[in-house]
């Protein structure tokens, strides 16, 4: 792990932060990465556990790469390396639009990936992305690809994020149900991540509404390697029953089910 970077909130906003990650049961790599603030997990680590407490404002963020080999577990890094840009530049200009900020990040990340991949003369490789900025106590989501964010609040859960698959597309063209479309050989075809602008035309995240941050809200932010083995009440009643330790948990109950993919959760809370 690099080494945290904790700032000073004017307004006292404080954060805890519980991330875990871990290879599963089945992959030798792990392709998954995080962002917090300026810290993320080196490319030789392969699993990593910790909490810490964080000023606002805050970058939570969340990679999971794809290729196969380690061109994802490099297009995660390089991304991860990226975000970085993102909590300094949010954090060094208090006036910065977050919004613009976040897609100007974005499109850095999708060419940084290309380059890598064209240097290395290959044809595919990306990584999705779900991240949060915490500032003035206001949450403003953010994704591409199908890693996912929740929210909990009021003992329950809810997803924020909107997944970017085939499957999803065709349950808005009424093609599938839900339900079909969560079970569907698509659910995990990608209609947009970063690196899948080729030609560097202009890559756009999904910007979701903001969020006010209740003292009492958790937000949930995981790669696919979690929702594929646990469903959301499963999910819901790990993060109910272990508020010492959640990703933890989490992570070792997805390993339990199963393990078939690399798994990251980071959960959010607020401290003050």
């Amino acid at each position: 792990m690099e080494k945290s970077f904790k700032s000073k909130s004017r307004s006292g906003e404080r954060y805890r932060v519980y991330i875990t990650t871990h290879t599963g049961s089945v992959r030798e790599n792990n392709e998954d990465n995080f962002t917090i603030n300026n810290a993320s997990k080196k490319l030789l680590h392969k699993s990593a556990n910790f909490s810490d407490e964080y000023d606002a404002p805050l970058l939570a963020a969340v990679f999971d790469g794809m290729g196969g080999e380690s061109k994802g577990e490099h297009a995660s890094y390089i991304s991860a390396k990226v975000a970085k840009g993102l909590y300094y530049k949010i954090k060094q200009d208090p006036d910065a639009d977050i919004e613009s900020v976040i897609c100007e990040f974005v499109q850095r990340a999708n060419d940084e990936i290309r380059d890598f991949l064209e240097q290395n003369r290959c044809t595919t490789g990306g990584s999705t992305v779900v991240g949060t900025v915490f500032k003035n106590e206001i949450v403003y989501p953010f994704s591409i690809g199908d890693s996912r964010i929740y929210l909990y609040r009021d003992l329950q859960l809810s997803q924020i994020s909107k997944d970017q698959t085939l499957a999803m597309k065709k349950y808005e063209a009424n093609i599938y149900t839900l339900e079909e479309a969560e079970k569907s050989i698509d659910s995990h075809k990608l209609t947009s991540f970063l690196g899948v602008d080729t030609f560097r035309q202009g890559l756009r995240p999904q910007l979701y509404e903001p969020i006010v941050m209740q003292k009492s809200d958790k937000l949930l932010l995981c790669s696919d390697g979690l929702y594929d083995e646990l469903t959301p009440v499963q999910i819901r009643d790990v993060i109910r029953n272990n508020p010492d330790n959640p990703t933890l948990e989490l992570v070792k109950a997805a390993v339990s089910h199963g393990g078939k993919d690399n798994v990251t959760c980071v959960l959010v809370e607020r401290a003050l």
